[in-house]
């Protein structure tokens, strides 16, 4: 969607995408020595927009699943790290990185949410019969608890 080419940059960070994969750069100028983040977007649990006004920056921001937060002493710019600031001539840009979170979101969600067969959980039990994680004992006893 957005080639390391041409990224998209506000306030210190730069940001390009890779696959699935959203890149997200620092400058150590405002952000000391983060460096460069690779956040897979099925990580991403939920994005915050707020529009630009005429006076003041919109933002995109987006929560991490397992991130740690940072320390309560570090300077705001890390507090806010996954919060990108950008002006009304930028717009359409960050929403277009924004619809793209959140489109691959919305899918990941609805193939993990999609509730599996009986038939797809006696062929995974099948799996591990074949691979000697489960006796044939144990397949037929939770094939039967499956089929009751």
């Amino acid at each position: 969607m957005i080639d390391a080419a041409e990224p998209l940059n506000c306030t210190g960070i730069t940001i390009w995408t890779e696959g699935e994969i959203l890149i997200v750069k620092y400058s150590v100028w405002y952000y000391g020595f983060l460096g460069t983040k690779r956040v897979p977007v099925s990580k991403i649990t939920s994005v915050n927009w707020k529009e630009p006004g005429e006076w003041l920056a919109g933002f995109l921001e987006i929560s991490i699943l397992g991130e740690q937060p940072p320390s309560p002493h570090a300077s705001p710019n890390v507090q806010h790290q996954n919060r990108f600031q950008f002006g009304s001539a930028d717009r359409a840009e960050f929403a277009a990185l924004r619809d793209w979170i959140e489109e691959r979101r919305a899918a990941g969600e609805s193939t993990e949410s999609r509730p599996s067969s009986v038939a797809d959980e006696i062929a995974k039990l099948g799996k591990l019969v074949e691979q000697g994680l489960l006796t044939p004992d144990e397949f037929q006893a939770h094939k039967s608890k499956l089929l009751n």
